[in-house]
């Protein structure tokens, strides 16, 4: 009997010990700029028509400068618990249809739906382009991250600093692009910002390149937890699949 009492407690411990440590939360992120951004690349000018190459330092200047007007006004939503996250964009009534926010929201990246499942070693991009919805899939641990003893504090969280490089293929060629996360161990879940994943902790602040993701407002173990939807409409595809499109889209591939 009293064996059975003790396992009884042992049993209840476990669960409660198990339950304790369930985290669920939501951080809303925002995005600044490098102060060293500029989308002026003196190398790819020297490649351009001298003929149109004023027109196109205008046309440079002028989406600069939409950037910057609107970069203040994008913010994005990570909703996640121990197993699952979702990220999403926010759009409010005030910036709903705006093309100048949307063109700068598509040239950081800040578009679609990300889904993360941490038991399934999963992610799921969905995203409408090409006249298309694709869910495109792969797993949250393909990124190569060097992880270093760096630290900072961020909302009151010790971060680490880590490193990675984004490589990205369009009709002009092969391009990299340095990346720098800071995530925070004691939120042990590998979700991130535009859909990085894959380190030891909540990312809580991201570079990629110029742009940087940091959050505007953390909020754990909320009363009301959200519920994470797995997105499901559009044709699944993978990241090679989805890179290709794109090559093939492009019109020096086409021709």
């Amino acid at each position: 009997m009293k064996k059975i009492i003790l396992n009884g407690i042992i049993l209840l411990t476990i669960n409660n010990l198990a339950y304790s440590q369930q985290i669920n939360g939501e951080i809303i992120y925002k995005v600044s700029l490098n102060k060293s951004f500029t989308m002026m690349d003196k190398e790819k000018l020297k490649t351009m028509p001298p003929a149109y190459l004023d027109e196109i330092k205008r046309n440079i200047a002028d989406l600069e400068q939409q950037i910057k007007s609107n970069i203040n006004s994008i913010e994005m939503k990570l909703l996640f618990n121990n197993q699952e996250a979702v990220y999403t964009p926010i759009y409010g009534m005030d910036n709903e249809g705006d093309e100048g926010l949307e063109t700068t929201m598509k040239i950081i990246g800040a578009t679609g739906t990300y889904y993360f499942n941490k038991v399934q070693n999963k992610k799921i991009y969905q995203t409408s382009a090409y006249g298309q919805l694709f869910l495109v899939e792969s797993n949250l641990d393909t990124r190569q991250w060097e992880l270093t003893q760096e630290t900072k504090t961020i909302n009151n969280y010790l971060c680490y600093k880590a490193t990675s490089t984004l490589v990205t293929k369009n009709s002009a060629g092969t391009f990299n692009k340095p990346i720098i996360a800071w995530y925070a161990p004691k939120l042990a879940m590998p979700f991130g910002p535009i859909g990085y994943s894959g380190l030891p902790g909540l990312i809580m602040e991201l570079a990629e390149g110029d742009y940087i993701f940091y959050i505007n407002k953390l909020t754990i173990n909320l009363k009301n937890p959200y519920k994470i939807e797995r997105p499901t409409k559009g044709k699944i595809i993978s990241e090679e699949e989805f890179e290709a499109i794109g090559l093939q889209s492009s019109p020096k591939f086409r021709n």
